[in-house]
């Protein structure tokens, strides 16, 4: 274990339908001794970094106790999963900078408001991300995007990542649309790999100039040539999840772990990757695979 993400709790003032969380997890939340425990406990077991996620953790009230619990424990990294809507308020990035935050991660759902705030389920949550962006760009943190792969967003990817670097951002992380966090809503959604694969790779080319940094943990090395390091499975990340309700490995989770098949075998990545979502393979099969 290298870093942990503290899910503090699961309420959030966006209805992201790409978003696990429904009425059985809704009303959990980890208490601020127990989270404050975790973070003491994780560090002596050598994490280095955590990230405070949900649900949205920018709606806690003690996230900038919890920052400054994380900092004087000797954390490296104290980073924020957050849809940004809170930080579109300069005062209010700065305050948990001083508090110890130094990493900003926003979801990009969309390369345009009308597709990301229909996507979020909120009207104005991609001028407020954008927003705050720029404040967190403009403050000296690290900021990363996740940005999500649908049939919208990978036909304009390069086009996303050159807007996002304009604004400052320098690191991308890809990842799919999932049928399971969706409820099996809008299957149109989910592109393919081998679509997904091409969009990176131009996106790649065209972003090596603004030194962007693009990777992914959810399109394997096969469809990423000739840029088959970006790919890194989620495995060698070192990352336990906590949530209010018990806690387990990434790599473990329904987003992140795959599926090998036949037509792997052979591979030279073989052992590296940890293969392609089993609703993926369900829905398109595995005709796209070719082994490098």
């Amino acid at each position: 274990m290298r870093k942990i993400e503290l899910v503090l709790w699961f309420r959030c003032n966006c209805r992201c339908l790409c978003c696990v969380v429904d009425e059985r997890v809704a009303g959990q939340s980890m208490s601020t001794a127990a989270a404050v425990r975790h973070l003491a406990v994780s560090r002596k077991a050598g994490a280095r970094d955590v990230d405070f996620g949900g649900g949205e953790p920018t709606l806690r009230e003690d996230l900038p106790a919890l920052a400054q619990a994380a900092a004087k424990l000797g954390y490296r990294k104290i980073g924020v999963k957050t849809n940004g809507l809170r930080l579109c308020y300069p005062e209010f990035v700065a305050r948990l900078m001083r508090a110890g935050v130094n990493q900003f991660t926003f979801p990009i759902r969309g390369h345009v408001p009308e597709v990301h705030d229909r996507l979020a389920r909120t009207p104005g949550a991609f001028e407020m991300m954008e927003m705050a962006v720029k404040h967190a760009v403009d403050f000296g943190a690290e900021a990363e995007a996740e940005v999500l792969l649908t049939t919208e967003t990978v036909p304009h990817l390069r086009e996303l990542v050159g807007h996002f670097t304009a604004i400052g951002l320098r690191r991308f992380r890809m990842y799919f649309y999932s049928l399971f966090a969706s409820d099996q809503a809008m299957p149109e959604l989910l592109p393919s790999l081998t679509s997904a694969g091409r969009a990176i790779v131009a996106a790649v080319a065209a972003s090596r100039r603004d030194k962007a940094s693009i990777y992914t943990t959810h399109v394997p090395y096969c469809f990423l040539r000739p840029y088959p390091g970006i790919y890194s499975s989620s495995a060698r990340a070192g990352l336990d999840i906590i949530t209010p309700g018990g806690s387990f490995p990434n790599a473990q989770s329904p987003f992140e772990a795959g599926r090998k098949t036949a037509r792997c075998a052979g591979c030279a990545k073989y052992a590296l990757c940890a293969g392609v979502r089993p609703e993926y393979l369900e829905r398109f099969s595995d005709r796209e695979i070719r082994p490098l």
